[in-house]
């Protein structure tokens, strides 16, 4: 009989272990998010025509890669650059959510030298120090690159690249572009004339 109560309260305690533990919430995920479309917006000061590039992904997460037009933009101009991003299936703009989660979201860019008279370099993909001039931060003073600005340097073609990192709980002032998710990696042509 011993034996009995013994096993009992043993199967007690293991049933009331176990609904304790379903009874608590699942971890919160962090996913990526979904982008098929981004929005580049090139808007010169001072007037001008504004340069507004679409790059679209066809099948959405299929393996098809992201379409990206040419980029045409005036030389010498000082152009401020607004960067979105929508999720098309779904009608749903990703650019509120990635500024919103700013402490987890960073775009670094990447161009061919000369692109630019303004930054210049080569951008911040391959060193994190390099020089982008960044209008937007997070709430730790971080630089998230929605909005950023460029001045072109005299005619010449080249590669823009911008890349926009997913880094939740490991954006710091040192982390890179190796950190973290790529959620989107976009190479374009560039052409200053």
């Amino acid at each position: 009989m011993e034996k009995f109560k013994i096993l009992a309260l043993a199967l007690l305690v293991t049933l009331a272990f176990q609904s304790c533990s379903e009874d608590e919430p699942p971890a919160p995920e962090n996913e990526e998010e979904v982008i098929d479309q981004v929005t580049l917006t090139f808007t010169p000061d001072g007037g001008g025509d504004v340069v507004t590039v679409v790059a679209s992904d066809p099948d959405g997460e299929g393996s098809a890669p992201f379409e990206t037009p040419d980029i045409t933009l005036a030389a010498s101009t000082n152009y401020t650059l607004g960067v979105g991003f929508f999720n098309t299936a779904t009608n749903e703009s990703i650019t509120e959510e990635v500024s919103a989660e700013g402490a987890e979201h960073m775009i670094f860019y990447g161009w061919t030298e000369g692109l630019f008279s303004d930054p210049t370099g080569n951008g911040n993909i391959d060193v994190r120090d390099d020089d982008v001039n960044y209008l937007d931060y997070d709430s730790n003073s971080l630089p998230i690159g929605l909005s950023t600005t460029w001045t072109t340097g005299t005619a010449t073609t080249g590669d823009f690249r911008l890349v926009l990192k997913h880094q939740p709980d490991l954006k710091t002032a040192i982390s890179t572009v190796e950190t973290g998710e790529s959620d989107v990696d976009l190479t374009f042509n560039l052409i200053v004339e």
